[in-house]
Parts: C-alpha cells; structure tokens; sequence
C-alpha cells in the first residue's frame, strides 16, 4: 500500500513533468541501442545527451573535464525540473547530512524531508564491456520521455548522476576497433592495445591512488560533491557463467565498511535480483564470486554510501554468441547449471546477445531507481546515522601521524594528497608534539580518524590481515578475489604511525601538500656538486642531468652513510641543478672536496619497453611512470625486436609483467576457447626470432629487465635461474596481491642506495633459484614474510631469491620476481627498478683529486 499512495502522490506533479516530444536513441543513432553489431561511439553518445539536456527540463547536460586523449568527460543529471533548478541547495543539503558535526538530528530530520536520494551511475569503466555505455542512452530517454507512475516517482524523489562511460577514450577505441573488423574473421575480438591510455583494466583499480584524469575527475568533480547514497557500477564478466550478479557479496567484507551499510546492501542488491527475475529472466546469482575487501574497487562504500554492482554475461563485443548448456562453469558460490538459493533458476544456454545485456541491465538500473525512490527517507537518515557512526569509529586508533622528517618527501606529500583527494581531512601540526610517548617535530602531517570518511584514511593507512577463510569446515582456503594488501605507507616507503590516544598540538588544515622545496648553493670555485642518492627524487635529478648530457657520477658512501651522485664542474651545470632543485625536494651541496675512490660514472640509458599484442596492463602502467617523472624511452613491438640490431638502438629493453606464453608466443597461457582471434599481424609473440634477438642484445652488452611473470621467460631448471615456485601445486601456494617483506644485498648495483630490508608488492610471481654466476640481490630470509594482505604457502619463499642478475655475455638479464613498480604504487621499489635501468650504461671508475676538479681514470678494457 505504501508504494501505491507514493506512485499516487508521485502524480501531483503531472503538469510540471509534461513535455514535448523526445528523440530517442534509435532515431539517434539509426539503431535502438542493443541491436546485434550496432554500437553508437562516444561522439553520437555525447551528442545525444546534448539533445536530451536541450529538448527536456528533466536532463542536464555537463561536460567535467578532459580525458587523458582530450575528450569530453560527461556527467548527466537527471531529476524534476524543480529540483534540477536548485541543485547547489541540493548538493549544500547532502554535504550537511554526510556530517553529524555540523547537523544537529533535529536538522537532519528537517533535511531528509526535504532531500532526494542521490543515486549515481557509473557505466562502462572497463571498454570492451560496451553494454553499459548503450545503455545508457536508454536510461535517460526513458527518464526525459516517460509519464509513468513509475517514473514520476523517480524524478520527483531521486537525483541521478549518470556517468556514460568511466572511460570514454576506451568506449572510442573499442567502437572504432570493432567496426574496423566488423564483417571479417577477427569480429568481436578484442584490441591489441590497452582500452585505457596507460592503466587498461586497472582504470577500476585506482580509487585508492587516483592517478589517472578519469578517476580524478569521477571522484572530485561527481563523487565527493553530491555524496551519493547509492552509487550503481555497471561490469560484465565472462560469459559461461550467470546471466548477472548482483550483491549480497561473499565474505570477506572490509571491516571498515560499517554493518549497516552492509545490510543495507544486502538488501537493495536481493531485491533488485527480486525485480528482474520477476521479469521472466533467468540466471540471476546473488552472493558470489565477489567479496568486499579492497578501496582499490569500492571507493563508495567508504563513504557511506551503498555500492551496487551488476555483473552481466558477456558476448563478443557487440556480436551475440551461442553457449550450449553443457559449457556453463562454476566458480565461487554458484554452478551454472545447479539451481541454488542464490541462484534458483538456472538460464538454460543457447543464443545470447548485446541486447540481453542491455535488457538485464535496464531492469536493474529501473528497480535501483525505483527503490530509492520509495525508500527515499529510509536512505537519507541511514546516510546520516552512517556519518554519526564514522565519528565514533570502533577499534581504530585515534589518528595517524605522517611526521614531517621523511626520507621519500615527495612520496609522503603524495599519500597525505591522496587522502585529501578521498575527501579526508588532514592537519597539519604548528609546533613540535608528542604523541603515545613519541616526538613529532612541527610540520607532521595529522590524520584523525574520527571524521566522516575516516574509514577511508584507515583502510589505506593501515596494515590489512586478509582472514583465512576454509571453503567448507576443514576444508581448503578460499582463495581471494582480488588484491588483499593496500597499505600505502608501506608501499611508498612513507613512515605513517598509528596513535592510539588522543592528543593536543596546534594545527591548520591542509587543503594540498607540498614536498619540501629543494635547495642549491651554488659555488663556482668547489670542484663539484653532491646529492644524496637515497630518495626517488635524486634519481629522477640524475635521469634530468643526463638528459641535459652532463658528466655524473654515483658515489657509494663508506660505512653507514649514504649514497651520493656527484656532479663536477662542467658548462651548463649550475642552470641545470637550480632547475633540478625547483622541481625536486633535493639538497644540492657543493663538494668541499672531489671524492676519491671507486665511483659509477653514468650515462643515459637507452630504453626499449616492450608491447605485447597480448596487452600488458604492466605495460602501460611503466609508461605512465616515465612520462610523469620524464624519464625517455621508446615503445617497440614484437616486429622491432624481431629485425634484430638492438645495440644499436638501445641499452635497456624492458619486458613488463604477462603470461611467458603472451610473451613468446602470443597467447595468454589459457585456452581462448571460441573468442574470436585479432588478425594475424597481431599474432605470434616474439617467436624464435625475437627471442634470439634479445639474446644476442644481452651477448653483446644490453640490459634485459624482465618484471614478475616476463621473467619466467629466462627461467629453466637447467639454467643458472630457476623458478622455485614452478612444481608447487596452487592449493599449496598462492598470493593473490600482498605486501612481503625481503633483504637487500646492499653490495649490489641493483641495490645501490637502498635499506636492507624493503616492503615488495608480490601478485603471482616466481621466485628464484640460482646457479652458476647468478646473483640475487633480494632475498627472501624467513618462511613468514607477509607484511600485510595474505599468504598461502609462505615456507615455499624461505632462502629463495626475489631478484636475481645472470651475467650473459658482455650483458645481463635481470630478473624481478614481483612488480617493482606496481600500478605506480609500490614507490617504495622504484629505486630498484631504476638501478636496473642504469645498470648497463653505469661504468666502473677512479675518482682522483689533482689540483681540485677530479678526473677519471678508466679501468683497462672498460666501456667509455
């Protein structure tokens, strides 16, 4: 009866919602948005809700930004023309709802009689699962057009913010490549390049780091403003499974998520499963496959808001696909074949299309609506109880203390950004202070965790204890999802300690931190100039002074003291360092004297990073760390290093993290099954030819740098590295994504200016054993390495290596058992990977004083 009086009151509104005439998308688009082969690209998306905003009262039109390629990135509000009229009193209204500090509950009362839930829709972050972005043109016409009780109710009572695409350079890219193929063999496969510019399918790993323009703008410019109730995430998944998922999730739940918000998913989530089978469709799962452990994916729901998402069955892009009954699969809590109490009516196989997605998807986006429509008032409160929780968090420390002494400056001012980015707040204190018995010294950056989005700030500064959970009882764990480990400090190489009791010191807000600046004396009589080689920093000066074609070395420091890069006197010097020192949190000293002894002189390396057609998302993510630190380097394919003669062209040649099959041959390492191939000038890997043409690059002097599972490429039982992992068996050993902890030898160029101990970022990687002239230069020392995340099989790592360097020829191949660079991530590991870039063009050298400037003196048969 409540709904029934609610779609009647809906309808007072009749003659404010009247409206003329609406195109819709297949008067658009020469299609209706789900037909087989058809899809409308991001300009005719883009230009279609430019019409709706201009032919409807009901739709707002907003362009927020520039993708990372240029394009219009898009918000589309859709509400009542009244409310529409009003939404800064709306978005002023949310934002005092999501903190209980400034409302009273008198005031909130007040606020969510006159508030509509904010329910935002985010549509195809992943490109190739195309659906959502068709979708969602039907979405908003039926909204701008329809005069049912149904979506009277809605407008009236809901602000919509839909998001077209996440990602609209890869919507682009994927449309264009389709068409291109449409027609031939290769219809519906999947580009050969990334469908994101740099991170591919990992734009839906960066809400707790927020690299990328996309998630920048969907977090800063929709998110964080209108403080959602409910944000709607449309995927797709594989298509031998369910039809659609839909929460409850499968455990673990991030115990940051507060419980009521749990529940509250739990139950939007069963009922729009409810909903759509109602309609006649089968194959609706709820509670399984995904678990809710990680920000990395659900940014909302620390904030207190609700995350919904729907995982529908995929076809070949927009070619539909026929899957016979027998070829269902199972995975984590569903048969596809077995009627379950969270799956009770199988789908049956057979032909499955675009225009099955888009139908599954508007029951579901339509029952969203629906429901947080008539339970307005019931997730207006929640959200505001939600708030009060937050401000009273259990089993939290009282705050962080970021301190302002800090070896890695630049990183510890990115992390404090990160948690302002996530609507955080942070202090910054006055005066020196103490803290759980510990001194701070004035300028440490102060995380309280009592505030709105606290749970935020501790899911990223904290150390995370993956629960073991067994499949049945006694039985075998279940494997995580996903990455179980994301503590930032510990990544980036930041000190952030947790405090337990409260405390006093004088403090001002911090809207956006800023490294230290840097520093040069410049002294025209000293002989030189010194840095300290400790910081990512000073190796990002050094790669500018060699880019600048200056003389520099690298200085070992004796004993306990640091590392250094020394620069001698030399024309164009000083401009170079003062721009070094503007940009850089650097300390350049003039040299009271030339150093003397054994030194690194350095030149810029050559750098070739490779590009499998079998898209390498590690790929992109190395490109997007050099261009952000100008670091230069050159992309080359599998033809480039097939025609050979790569010492003439480089010194470094990059092999980033895929499947040793992706890489030699073109294949991922699985059976593709039925997906349809790319042509066949993507196809074939490196093949026998390249793989000897890298091998005479390392014969004749070259660097082969090898990442995580690239460097099972160069490993053997009967060669000098081994992978120690290679015969043990997955239920015996398994790291999904978590943070170890391994020993340098701080003897090694690869370790040059490290600690020696240092936090790694493990995901599926080898580990080594190692013969002959090989050397390690990171080990794994104990059986129970893990930091934080999860571990299965740990004793498996114990006297292994996690770094291995194997001499060939004049050259080396330098293997990495793990991502030392991890989605720009794992700063803290940078300085390895860079050491191994500079290993190659970094020649032994005499440093001798004579009359002050110092010479060198070449050791006998050495490169210049």
């Amino acid at each position: 009866m409540k709904t029934l009086a609610f779609l009647f009151a809906a309808l007072l509104g009749v003659n404010a919602l009247a409206q003329t005439a609406i195109t819709s998308p297949e008067q658009a688009f020469g299609f209706k948005p789900g037909t087989d082969r058809k899809l409308a690209d991001w300009v005719q998306l883009t230009s279609y809700f430019k019409t709706l905003s201009t032919q409807s009262k009901r739709v707002l039109y907003e362009e927020v930004g520039k993708t990372t390629e240029g394009r219009p990135f898009v918000a589309v509000t859709i509400s009542a023309p009244d409310t529409l009229a009003h939404l800064d009193d709306y978005k002023r209204l949310q934002a005092a709802l999501a903190d209980p500090r400034v409302t009273t509950p008198e005031q909130a009362k007040e606020l969510v009689a006159r508030g509509k839930t904010v329910l935002v829709v985010t549509c195809n972050i992943h490109s190739t699962e195309i659906a959502s972005a068709q979708s969602s043109a039907e979405f908003a016409y039926r909204l701008a057009s329809e005069d049912s009780p149904e979506v009277r109710a809605i407008l009236q009572n809901v602000i919509i913010v839909l998001v077209p695409s996440l990602n609209p350079d890869g919507e682009q890219l994927v449309v264009d490549w389709y068409k291109k193929y449409l027609g031939t063999p290769y219809e519906g496969s999947n580009p050969v390049v990334l469908y994101h510019h740099y991170v591919g399918h990992d734009d839906n790993r960066d809400w707790s780091s927020f690299t990328q323009i996309e998630t920048r703008l969907a977090v800063q410019k929709v998110i964080n403003p209108w403080h959602p109730q409910i944000l709607y995430d449309i995927h797709q998944m594989q298509s031998n499974g369910p039809r659609i998922y839909l929460p409850p999730w499968v455990d673990p739940i991030d115990p940051n998520v507060d419980p009521l918000l749990v529940q509250s998913m739990n139950a939007l989530g069963t009922q729009t499963a409810f909903d759509i089978a109602r309609t006649g469709k089968q194959g609706v799962l709820i509670h399984g496959v995904y678990d809710f452990w990680s920000p990395l994916r659900d940014y909302i729901a620390l904030h207190n808001g609700l995350r919904v998402l729907t995982e529908s069955a995929s076809v070949n892009i927009a070619s539909p696909i026929n899957i016979p009954f027998s070829r269902l699969g199972k995975g984590i809590g569903f048969d596809a074949k077995l009627a379950t109490w969270n799956f009770p009516d199988p789908w049956k196989g057979g032909r499955w299309t675009l225009g099955d997605i888009v139908a599954y998807q508007q029951d579901a986006f339509f029952s969203i609506a629906r429901n947080a429509a008539i339970n307005r008032e019931h997730y207006l409160s929640d959200y505001y109880t939600l708030g009060q929780h937050a401000l009273h968090p259990k089993d939290a420390p009282f705050a962080y203390v970021i301190p302002a002494e800090q070896t890695e400056s630049a990183a510890a001012a990115r992390l404090v950004n990160i948690l302002i980015t996530g609507a955080n707040e942070v202090q910054q204190a006055r005066a020196s202070f103490s803290a759980d018995g510990k001194q701070y010294a004035a300028g440490s950056y102060i995380v309280k965790l009592a505030q709105p989005y606290g749970a935020f700030a501790k899911s990223l500064l904290e150390i995370q204890d993956y629960p073991n959970i067994p499949e049945y009882p006694g039985g075998p764990l279940q494997r995580p999802y996903d990455v179980t480990a994301q503590t930032l400090p510990l990544l980036f190489g930041v000190k952030a300690v947790p405090v337990k009791k409260a405390f006093q010191v004088e403090t001002e807000n911090v809207s956006h931190a800023e490294p230290p600046t840097g520093s040069f004396t410049a002294q025209r009589s000293a002989p030189g100039y010194l840095i300290r080689d400790d910081s990512n920093s000073s190796l990002y000066a050094l790669f500018a002074l060699l880019k600048r074609g200056l003389r520099v070395y690298r200085v070992p420091g004796p004993g306990q003291e640091p590392d250094s890069l020394y620069v001698p006197q030399q024309n164009g010097l000083e401009s170079a360092l003062e721009d070094a020192a503007k940009h850089l949190p650097i300390t350049i000293l003039p040299a009271q004297a030339a150093p003397q002894g054994a030194a690194l002189q350095v030149s810029l390396p050559r750098i070739a990073l490779y590009q499998s057609w079998t898209a390498a998302i590690d790929e992109g993510w190395t490109r997007w760390i050099f261009d952000q630190n100008g670091i230069p380097y050159t992309s080359v394919v599998d033809a480039d290093i097939r025609k050979g003669d790569l010492n003439r062209r480089f010194d470094v040649v990059i092999l980033p993290d895929n499947s040793p099959s992706a890489i030699t041959s073109g294949r991922l390492g699985r059976e593709d099954g039925d997906a349809p191939q790319p042509p066949p000038e993507f196809r074939g890997g490196l093949g026998e030819s390249g793989l000897a043409s890298l091998r005479a690059f390392a014969e004749g002097g070259g660097t082969i740098v090898a990442l995580n599972r690239a460097s099972q490429v160069y490993t053997a039982k009967d060669s000098p590295v081994s992978n120690a992992l290679e015969s043990v068996a997955a239920k015996d050993f398994y790291i999904p994504g978590s943070i170890l902890e391994v020993s340098l030898d701080t003897s090694s160029p690869l370790a040059l200016g490290s600690k020696p101990t240092l936090p790694i970022f493990f995901q599926q990687g080898p580990a080594f054993r190692l013969s002959g002239n090989a050397r390690s230069a990171a080990n794994y020392t104990s059986s129970k390495p893990l930091l934080s995340g999860w571990i299965l099989g740990g004793q498996y790592l114990q006297g292994t290596s996690a770094l291995a360097d194997e001499p060939v020829g004049k050259g080396h191949v330098i293997l990495f058992g793990f991502q030392p660079q991890y989605r720009a991530q794992a700063e803290g590991t940078y300085r390895l990977f860079y050491n191994a870039l500079l290993y190659g063009t970094s020649v032994p050298a005499t440093l001798a004083a004579e009359h002050g400037p110092a010479h060198v003196t070449k050791r006998k048969g050495e490169r210049p």
